[in-house]
């Protein structure tokens, strides 16, 4: 369907119009009618019409005013001339800034018709053309994009491979005194995880249409690091304004604050003139953004030469390490936390320590976890993701992966004790099976399996759904009735064959459990047989 606007200072002159259009069974549809050129161009950023039909004598802004800035500005809209006049100004005017047809009042509806076919088909085509053109330029965008991500990571080494791909990407020769800014952004994975449902591509994707939006640049030498956590962008001397970096910084900043409420961390290589450069720049801007404070904040620029030697971190302690180790291999979760907590309670109240730095002690805390506990990590392997490291840039995603990394052992850990509670109690069910006829305490199975007596008793009542007496009585009358059954041994015999020297403390239990004397039972299963 077809947008049509309708624009003539006389009333019925809009509707006879309109009506016309209406009654021409085309693929056109009447959306919006006005009285001049001023008040029709406030119009069509709101209704965006394909077409529009106009007359040229009116107030305000004639015709001819209409059509020069509908050629400059809206160069998409196909205009339609239906005028009262023959004036030659009026038709050179109408050639000059392409109107399709230019119809003299009254008009026919055959030659309407005719000229709203016309304006279809070149609005159609002009439509085509255009989507031709972008989906050409989204291409070699998305090509140059992946050469330079290529270059970068040192998949393309060879110089002469790269001169050559540069060419057919139609990339600029002359670099010289060109620089490459890398970007990372603050409070990024937290703002991918709440606004973005924890999609970060859709998030990154986001930030460069702002960056090519703000450039007004399609084919920028804009592209993603490979770990799609940076955007990386050459810049050149019209770019950049003296030792302050880039000049659009501050603004991008601002945009992707207000919209999307990250902050800029950006850093700036030294200078270079051939892409063959592009691995060593991408170090250089990727340190420098790495001597950023963790607890700065709003936009930064970390110019590569600026950069000063680190403190070495030191707030994780190798004695701090082994601890954690000792804490997390034996499930210790009270002390894990702990560790943590301290550790989190250093890096919050330092003010001085970098990205980089805390990177690195946490890089060694999640060494601790993967080692000391593999089934863990490949049970969570989102949460022990390196990347979540190396995208950090601030105190609050600190906190955040402390908290999921603690989270995640507590959970383990509790299975885990579980698991091994459910074997020993097993295992211990096991051994009273086969000695069941023994003289056999609760004290002697915390003793043999190394418990404590009281904590064994709440365990295997937990576990068994039974308490330890309970469960030795069970196996010993269910071996009793066994034997009552299948043999003709006397009943003091059986009492002592399960355990029991006093046969008439073996009745008396017998006969609470089954609700019969021994002999009793006996006899009801001879009974049956």
């Amino acid at each position: 369907m077809y947008k049509v606007m309708v624009v003539d200072d006389e009333l019925w002159g809009r509707r006879a119009i309109s009506k016309m259009i209406s009654e021409l069974a085309l693929d056109v549809e009447v959306i919006a009618e006005a009285r001049h050129g001023e008040e029709a161009l406030k119009l069509i950023g709101v209704s965006k019409p394909h077409i529009v039909v106009t007359d040229m004598n009116m107030p305000v802004m004639d015709g001819l005013q209409f059509l020069e800035h509908l050629h400059e500005h809206h160069s998409d809209i196909r205009v339609i001339v239906i005028s009262g006049y023959s004036q030659f100004e009026y038709l050179r005017g109408a050639i000059r800034y392409q109107a399709c047809e230019y119809l003299l009042k009254p008009v026919s509806i055959g030659d309407l018709r005719s000229a709203m076919i016309k304006a279809a088909e070149l609005s159609r085509t002009y439509r085509s053309h255009q989507q031709q053109k972008k989906e050409a330029v989204d291409l070699l965008k998305l090509k140059r994009s992946a050469f330079l991500q290529n270059v970068t990571a040192e998949r393309i080494t060879n110089p002469s491979d790269i001169l050559k791909h540069q060419e057919e990407l139609q990339i600029p020769s002359g670099l010289e005194h060109s620089r490459l800014v890398v970007m990372m952004f603050r409070h990024f994975q937290e703002t991918a995880r709440t606004r973005f449902h924890g999609n970060a591509d859709l998030l990154m994707f986001s930030i460069e249409n702002i960056l090519h939006e703000l450039l007004q640049d399609e084919l920028a030498l804009v592209y993603k690091s490979d770990d799609r956590l940076r955007i990386c962008l050459v810049v050149n001397g019209t770019l950049t304004t003296g030792t302050q970096g880039p000049a659009w910084l501050p603004e991008f900043h601002k945009a992707v604050q207000r919209m999307l409420k990250l902050e800029v961390c950006a850093g700036l290589s030294p200078s270079f003139s051939e892409l063959a450069e592009l691995p060593h720049m991408f170090r250089a801007a990727n340190k420098a953004i790495g001597g950023a404070r963790l607890h700065d904040s709003g936009c930064g620029l970390y110019p590569a030469e600026d950069q000063i030697e680190t403190r070495g971190g030191g707030l994780l302690t190798s004695f701090d390490l082994q601890a954690l180790r000792q804490a997390v291999a034996s499930g210790n979760v009270k002390e894990v936390r702990e560790l943590l907590h301290n550790y989190l309670t250093k890096v919050t109240e330092c003010g001085v320590i970098t990205v980089s730095e805390v990177q690195q002690e946490l890089t060694r805390i999640m060494d601790v976890a993967v080692s000391e506990l593999k089934v863990m990590v490949s049970a969570s392997p989102t949460v022990f993701d390196p990347q979540s490291i190396t995208g950090l840039m601030d105190g609050r995603e600190v906190t955040l992966l402390l908290g999921r990394w603690l989270e995640a052992i507590e959970e383990y850990s509790t299975d885990r004790n579980e698991s091994e509670s459910i074997q020993m109690i097993q295992s211990i069910a096991a051994f009273l099976n086969d000695h069941y006829f023994e003289d056999i305490s609760l004290i002697d199975i915390a003793t043999r399996f190394h418990m404590d007596p009281s904590y064994l008793s709440k365990l295997f009542k937990t576990v068994t759904s039974e308490n330890f007496i309970e469960y030795l009585t069970r196996k010993r009358m269910e071996k009793a009735c066994e034997l009552l059954r299948a043999s003709d041994r006397k009943i003091s015999d059986i009492s002592e064959l399960v355990g029991y020297e006093n046969q008439r403390y073996f009745s008396q239990v017998f006969k609470k459990s089954t609700g019969q004397t021994p002999s009793e039972y006996r006899d009801s299963h001879l009974q049956r047989d």
